[in-house]
């Protein structure tokens, strides 16, 4: 008898400790459930004549470290240097063309002659880039923070502009851009207009 009780026992306890780990198990999943809350605030809305004559696709591996010094008194005093390094693989795609804004079109309908002035030089015109982080090593006293990657943000984008800058796609925009005036002087031909452009640059031409 005393068996028995002693057997019924033992599984009631089993029975509530399990539904207790289960109860624990369940709360520690909802308390890792993420949620976000977003607030997108329009600030300014305003007119663009911009082209994008080329795009090109941009990736880069780099690497950045910060140190900090940090002096201990034991009892003497102690400089000690700690670093932190984030290898950052960026990757972009990068518009490139021409604001339109100082175009200068004028139409003579007694001299029958169309004419386009201040052409505006190509230039990067938006980037689009994401950031996906390596490998992150601080030190005790050297730990990133909001900062650091608000700030390799910024480096990342800055890189990919020299890169574009350095890279073909200036030239290629131009080239876009002397095809974009050719087919209006097409369509002015066509409609008895003489194109005349003022200060135009001589063709660029790309391998």
């Amino acid at each position: 008898m005393n068996r028995t009780v002693l057997t019924l026992v033992v599984v009631v306890l089993s029975f509530l400790l399990g539904m207790a780990a289960l109860t624990l198990y369940q709360n520690h999943r909802q308390e890792q459930q993420v949620h976000e809350e977003a607030t997108v605030l329009l600030e300014r809305v305003r007119n663009v004549m911009k082209l994008v004559t080329v795009e090109g696709d941009v990736s880069e591996l780099f690497s950045s470290t910060s140190s900090r010094n940090v002096t201990f008194y034991l009892p003497l005093p102690s400089r000690f240097s700690f670093d932190k390094q984030a290898t950052v693989e960026v990757r972009g795609t990068v518009l490139v063309g021409y604001d339109l804004e100082q175009l200068d079109i004028r139409i003579d309908p007694d001299r029958r002659t169309m004419t386009i002035s201040n052409l505006p030089e190509p230039e990067i015109l938006a980037i689009d880039h994401e950031l996906i982080y390596r490998d992150l090593n601080e030190s005790w006293f050297n730990t990133f923070d909001a900062d650091d990657y608000s700030r390799l943000n910024r480096r990342a984008k800055e890189r990919l502009r020299n890169a574009a800058l350095e890279s073909e796609l200036m030239a290629r925009a131009r080239v876009q851009g002397n095809s974009v005036i050719e087919g209006i002087g097409y369509l002015a031909r066509s409609a008895g207009y003489e194109l005349i452009v003022e200060g135009e640059a001589p063709p660029t031409e790309l391998e």
